[in-house]
C-alpha cells in the first residue's frame, strides 16, 4: 500500500475541513468582534478549499455558501474598521466626551460633535442675550462664562457646560444672558437642524436630552448652593 503524501490528496482535504471547524470554534471563543470576523473568514475559506479539492462540481453549493459568508464577514469587518477610525477623537472632542457626553460610545459622540461648528468669543462678549430667540445650542469647549439674570451673576459656566439648553428644549427665547468671562471656544449646533435630526434618531435624542438633563441638574444644584450661602 502506497503511503498518502502528507500535503496532497485526501489528507490535505481532511486537514482543511478540520482547520475550518477549529477556526470556527476559535471564533466562538474570542470576545473581540473583529477577531471573530477574521476567524470566521478563515474558517469559511478553509472549508471552501476542502470542498473545491474534493469535487468542485459536486460541492458547488458548499463553495457558494461559504463564499457568501466570506463576503458578508468582509463587509462587516470593513465597517468595523471604518467605525474605529471614526472613534478616534481630537483633543477637543475628547474633552467634551469626558465632560458633556461621558460614558457614551465614542463613535456616536464623534458623529454628533462633527455636526457642530466652532465659535469663538472674546472676554466680555455676549454669547446669548435674554429674550432673544436662540438659533443655536452651544457647549463650551474651552473657557468660562457667566449667566446673568437682572444684571446679577447667578451661575458660572465652564468646559462641557451647555449654553441655551432651556431655550433649545422649549424652542423659545433665551431665558438668561450669558457673557464670556474669559476667551471662550464653543461648539454650536443649529437648533432647528439638531431638533429635526433628533426626531429622526430617537437613540440620539435620548443621548442629547440625557446630557442636557445632567447639565441642568448640576447647574440647579450649584445655584441652590449659591443661594444658601447668601
Amino acid at each position: 500500500m502506497t503511503p498518502m503524501p502528507l500535503f496532497g490528496g485526501e489528507l490535505l482535504t481532511q486537514l482543511l475541513v478540520h482547520a475550518g471547524f477549529l477556526l470556527t470554534a476559535g471564533a466562538y471563543l474570542v470576545r473581540e468582534i473583529l477577531w471573530l470576523r477574521a476567524l470566521a473568514i478563515a474558517a469559511n475559506l478553509s472549508v471552501a478549499a476542502a470542498a473545491y479539492r474534493s469535487d468542485p462540481l459536486a460541492h458547488w453549493d458548499i463553495i457558494a455558501w461559504t463564499g457568501a459568508f466570506v463576503v458578508i464577514n468582509l463587509g462587516h469587518s470593513a465597517w468595523l474598521l471604518y467605525e474605529r477610525h471614526l472613534a478616534r477623537l481630537t483633543e477637543d472632542e475628547r474633552r467634551l466626551a469626558d465632560t458633556t457626553f461621558r460614558a457614551l460610545d465614542s463613535v456616536i459622540v464623534r458623529r454628533l460633535l462633527r455636526r457642530g461648528t466652532s465659535r469663538t468669543f472674546s472676554e466680555t462678549d455676549c454669547i446669548v442675550r435674554q429674550g432673544v430667540p436662540l438659533d443655536h445650542l452651544l457647549t463650551i469647549v474651552e473657557g468660562e462664562a457667566a449667566v446673568l439674570l437682572g444684571g446679577r451673576i447667578v451661575a458660572r459656566l465652564k468646559t462641557g457646560d451647555f449654553i441655551g439648553e432651556i431655550g433649545f428644549l422649549s424652542a423659545d427665547m433665551a431665558t438668561a444672558t450669558v457673557m464670556a468671562t474669559t476667551a471662550v471656544r464653543c461648539l454650536a449646533w443649529p437648533a432647528d437642524d439638531l431638533r429635526q435630526r433628533l426626531e429622526r434618531h430617537p437613540d440620539l435624542q435620548t443621548i442629547v436630552h440625557a446630557a442636557i438633563g445632567r447639565d441642568l441638574a448640576a447647574k440647579t444644584a450649584a445655584h441652590n448652593l449659591t443661594l444658601s450661602q447668601v
